[in-house]
C-alpha cells in the first residue's frame, strides 16, 4: 500500500482514496478521514509533469527504424510498422489488405458454420 500523505492530527501516513476519480483536480479542497485517528482532514492535489528527452535521429537526417506492430486481431497489424524513434507509422497496404481479407473470410466461415 502506498502512503501518500501524513495525517495532520496523528502524524500517521495515509493512502489517498481516489474512488470514482475523487481527489484528482487541482484548486479544490478534498476531505478524507484518517484510518488511524478517525479525524477528518483536508488536502489539495498538485499535478506535476516530468519530461524525459529522447534522441530522434530520423528527424535530424537519419533513417527511421521501423518495427513490426502487434495487437489484436493480429491480421490487422500485418504489414504495419512504427518507427521506434518518432512513432511514425507506415503500412504495406497490399500485405495488410490480404491479411484482413483472410481474417474477414474466416469470420464469415465461422458464422456460416455456427448459423
Amino acid at each position: 500500500m502506498i502512503k501518500d500523505i501524513e495525517c495532520p492530527y496523528c502524524g500517521n501516513w495515509q493512502e489517498i482514496k481516489h474512488d470514482d476519480g475523487y481527489g484528482y483536480s487541482e484548486d479544490e479542497l478534498y476531505f478524507q478521514e484518517c484510518g488511524d485517528c478517525d479525524k477528518e482532514f483536508g488536502y489539495y492535489t498538485t499535478i506535476s509533469y516530468y519530461y524525459e528527452p529522447k534522441e530522434i535521429p530520423c528527424k535530424n537526417g537519419g533513417d527511421h527504424s521501423y518495427k513490426q506492430m502487434f495487437g489484436a486481431p493480429k491480421e490487422y497489424f500485418v504489414g504495419r510498422y512504427r518507427c521506434e524513434y518518432c512513432d511514425e507509422e507506415k503500412v504495406d497496404e497490399e500485405l495488410n489488405k490480404k491479411a484482413m481479407q483472410g481474417y474477414l473470410k474466416s469470420l464469415e466461415d465461422k458464422e456460416d458454420n455456427n448459423g
